[in-house]
């Protein structure tokens, strides 16, 4: 008991102590343990393969100039010496910016005991930021003078820790370090923070029924969102809900075909007026999975911290 007030404890210390900052440029994702897969360089898994993820999100369809977003990533964690590494790949469109980020992360784990371990990492990379000022129509013919496209890069930074407690995850992550007590501008995304707290119900043996719910919590500038996942397993089978205030409610699917391939599904149904004039957002992911362990990867899990 002691130790689950501490990480509680410990779990509201981060919340409080973040600060208040400006903007939003990254986007949001829908489907279970997204989030902090992509925006926290210290999430892996360690299942003793190398393991490939794709992901494609195409936000407010029908709507122009939607935001879309596509991502690969790639990573292995090496057990015998606690340290894995992880590759990642994105594309963003919103509008008429587009952002590329490529990144390395280095994650290295800590046990405390059998039942209670860390994640520490750290990511580097680069980010291309593009304002396509050519791109812009104007209806009425009455275009002003159009300012030249602009392209920027810049080297990119993000710190995460995640912490696993029996059937307990907790987790904080901050992305953009490079603009910490700067304002953010055209040229400089801004820092942005992510908080979450996950609890699994284990409802037998491996191989019986599982329940996960969490929630999380977003800091991207002046925007903060606070997100609720619940997501039910049950052998190859996986469906789940989630509630973005303010923006929308989700619905989730997912597949195991084995224990190498698992599919992934959500949809955003709006939940403001602007819902009106788009037909939702939809969110797809492959999990792949190679070189095999002698042991056979059982866990329920699709993202298995």
């Amino acid at each position: 008991m002691k130790k689950m007030l501490f990480l509680l404890t410990l779990f509201c210390l981060l919340f409080a102590s973040s600060p208040s900052l400006k903007s939003q440029t990254d986007i949001l994702f829908s489907n279970s343990g997204m989030n902090p897969d992509v925006y926290n360089p210290a999430v892996i898994l360690n299942n003793g393969m190398i393991n490939l993820q794709m992901l494609v999100r195409r936000q407010w369809v029908g709507f122009p100039d939607a935001p879309s977003v596509e991502h690969v990533r790639v990573s292995h964690f090496f057990d015998d010496q606690s340290m894995g590494l992880k590759l990642s790949v994105m594309n963003q469109s919103v509008g008429k910016e587009v952002s590329r980020n490529v990144s390395l992360a280095y994650v290295y784990k800590v046990n405390f005991d059998p039942q209670i371990s860390m994640n520490l990492g750290l990511s580097a990379g680069l980010v291309q930021r593009q304002i396509l000022f050519s791109n812009l129509v104007f209806q009425d013919g009455n275009e002003p003078l159009i300012r030249p496209d602009e392209n920027y890069l810049k080297p990119d930074f993000a710190f995460g820790m995640h912490l696993n407690a029996y059937d307990f995850d907790f987790g904080y992550a901050a992305s953009h370090l490079t603009t910490i007590g700067r304002d953010p501008s055209i040229s400089r995304i801004p820092l942005h923070q992510h908080l979450y707290a996950f609890y699994q119900i284990n409802l037998g043996d491996v191989n019986d029924p599982k329940f996960r719910t969490g929630v999380s919590y977003h800091q991207q500038g002046k925007v903060q969102y606070l997100q609720i996942d619940a997501q039910f397993y049950r052998g190859m089978l996986q469906a789940g809900i989630g509630w973005r205030h303010t923006d929308s409610f989700i619905l989730k699917a997912g597949l195991r075909i084995s224990e190498f391939v698992e599919f992934a599904y959500s949809y955003d149904m709006g939940i403001t007026r602007f819902a009106n004039f788009n037909s939702g957002t939809h969110e797809f992911v492959v999990q792949i999975r190679l070189n095999r362990k002698s042991a056979a990867y059982l866990s329920p899990r699709f993202m298995d911290y």
